[in-house]
């Protein structure tokens, strides 16, 4: 079973959405069983599904399939009948030339450019109201929804050049870097996602029964594939969660079964901004949350992070979450 969080701003930044629609925070929290005491902190991992029922609820709520994140609601629905739309178009460019034709009706608050260019193709955004300009927030959720929805359609990661947001890297940033397969370039003066202009004719792998299937479940499908990049820390993750934590392996086997040097394996994570201890760390502490939050036992998170002692685990938890596995339920 693939084990994900997101960070908790995501959901403080929901909850203020809603709040500005009039709707109270501690009843949607209630809603879907989360402590209010994750509000503490904007760092706590949150499991994927607990985030993804909050969103539900504040999308009904607020009957507004963006969540309040765009100028006008968008009717609960919306979604659906984009895919609907686009599911007979016959090349990626079709498919994403369609895609935005059908948001323009839908919501008149983007506004959505496709141009190729020689050897690129630029998907630009930006806000129809210039003294009311989208959030950052915005901004990159719905390149990223647009490049997942795009890599889903041809059944094939796209291969992005570039992706450039206008204003400075947040301090919640961190939460957005793995929503690509490369880097988000922050200060630009576009929002913008690119990619070779060669993928523009690729053919629609997807049909009707496919779609259906994305339907099901489509925030938990974009959601959870978010994270699927082509890095090293990445690959080294999904093959340790396959382990218990008393067997993760260590980092001279590591290094042997990706065919690396030790030198080389901690150089590429230093360049991907983590390191081992780091990874084995965020698969326990995930570990840890989704047992928590499902069974409300401190002693079985304890157990599927790899603690036998109550107090390391406690002092663990505090480190990964800033707060206690007790308050995180409470």
């Amino acid at each position: 079973m693939e084990i994900s969080t997101v960070p908790s701003h995501h959901l403080l930044e929901l909850l203020s959405l809603a709040e500005r629609g009039g709707h109270s925070r501690e009843q949607l929290m209630a809603s879907c069983d989360l402590s209010y005491s994750l509000l503490e902190t904007e760092t706590a991992p949150i499991p994927l599904t607990s985030f993804i029922a909050l969103a539900n609820s504040v999308m009904i709520a607020m009957d507004d399939e963006s969540c309040g994140m765009l100028p006008k609601p968008v009717k609960p629905g919306t979604f659906a009948l984009l895919c609907q739309s686009c599911i007979d178009c016959q090349t990626l460019g079709h498919f994403l030339r369609r895609r935005i034709k059908v948001l323009s009706l839908v919501s008149d608050g983007l506004k959505l450019n496709l141009h190729r260019q020689d050897e690129t193709v630029y998907y630009e955004i930006e806000s129809t109201d210039s003294g009311n300009p989208l959030s950052q927030h915005i901004v990159i959720v719905i390149l990223a929804i647009a490049y997942k929805m795009g890599s889903w359609s041809i059944r094939e990661r796209i291969p992005l050049t570039s992706v450039s947001v206008c204003g400075a890297r947040s301090s919640q940033a961190r939460g957005y870097d793995n929503l690509f397969d490369l880097p988000i370039d922050y200060g630009s003066n576009r929002n913008q996602l690119c990619f070779p202009a060669h993928y523009f004719d690729r053919p629609i792998l997807q049909d009707a029964d496919s779609m259906k299937e994305l339907l099901k479940a489509p925030a938990l499908y974009l959601m959870s594939e978010f994270g699927v990049q082509k890095s090293l820390a990445y690959e080294i993750r999904k093959y340790i969660e396959c382990c218990s934590p008393e067997n993760f392996p260590d980092l001279d086997s590591l290094a042997t079964e990706f065919s690396l040097s030790v030198a080389t394996l901690r150089r590429r994570l230093q360049n991907e901004d983590t390191t081992y201890q780091e990874i084995k760390n965020e698969v326990r502490r995930d570990r840890a949350v989704t047992v928590l939050v499902r069974e409300g036992s401190v002693k079985a998170a304890a157990y599927a992070a790899g603690f036998t002692e109550p107090t390391s685990f406690f002092r663990a938890f505090k480190r990964w979450t800033g707060t206690t596995p007790k308050a995180y339920i409470s």
